[in-house]
């Protein structure tokens, strides 16, 4: 169990020309001491990216690499990856967030329950919201448009998350709405909060990866380019904010049903 998590994240260009992305991702991780790390994440489908018809056209096979290829990453460097990959079950698709232990091991699926416009046409919705536990700390994990629904991240911090995770590809017009729903979704469940974007000229996607404490300042932020973030967690912080302010003990779901 530890009191304190190093905490990596990786920015990346989502080139239209250089999917998939593995090279890209080792080509940016082999500038990372790895050793320091207990915890790396990527983006939203960070293999792939949205192209839909590749993936429409990917065979069983390849879409199973992409596990493979995160499961090798945590069990070689010993630490836990959370990753934004496709994910397809018999008919259907998925954005999902999978978390590899530091063996390797799945120990997480999570299915994006807010489709953002097109993604509605070739994703299915999820429905569950689990934490998972890493080294002694409670988190949860959404994806990008998830962060404009306060009730997801209330109903984990309700179930004792002390560090969320957001794997997206925000794009570049909403910047100034990233940073706000991320330093509020940590200050109201005085939980830390850690975005993590893609860049992308093409689509525009706006990068600003970015770790925001449970009294929603930002600890540390990435500009507009191919970059790593690397940061230091401190559980004691969240419930020093907890004991101070006591949101959570006010929460009236009786009221909120109606």
């Amino acid at each position: 169990m530890k009191n304190e998590l190093s905490v990596g994240a990786v920015q990346f260009r989502y080139d239209e020309d250089s999917k998939p992305y593995y090279n890209k991702i080792n080509e940016i991780i082999e500038c990372v001491d790895l050793s320091v790390l207990d915890l790396i994440c990527f983006p939203e489908l960070c293999v792939y990216g949205f192209d839909y018809r590749l993936m429409e056209e990917l065979c069983d096979e390849e879409v199973n690499e992409q596990f493979r290829f995160f499961q090798d990453m945590a069990d070689k460097n010993d630490l836990i990856v959370v990753a934004g990959l496709f994910e397809r079950e018999g008919d259907e698709n998925f954005d999902s967030v999978v978390v590899f232990d530091s063996e390797g091991e799945i120990v997480q699926k999570y299915k994006k329950t807010h489709l953002w416009d097109g993604e509605r046409d070739f994703f299915t919705h999820g429905s569950t919201l689990k934490l998972f536990e890493a080294d002694g700390w409670k988190i949860g994990v959404g994806i990008c448009a998830d962060l404009g629904f306060p009730e997801l991240s209330r109903k984990l911090a309700l179930k004792g998350v002390e560090f969320m995770i957001y794997p997206s590809a925000w794009q570049s017009p909403y910047l100034k709405l990233w940073k706000q729903m991320i330093t509020a979704r940590a200050a109201e469940n005085q939980a830390f909060v850690l975005g993590v974007n893609a860049v992308g000229s093409d689509n525009h996607y706006c990068g600003g990866t970015l770790l925001t404490n449970p009294k929603g300042d930002i600890v540390e932020e990435l500009k507009r380019d191919e970059n790593f973030l690397s940061v230091k967690v401190d559980k004691q912080m969240v419930y020093d904010r907890r004991e101070e302010i006591d949101w959570l003990s006010m929460v009236r779901e009786d009221v909120y049903r109606h």
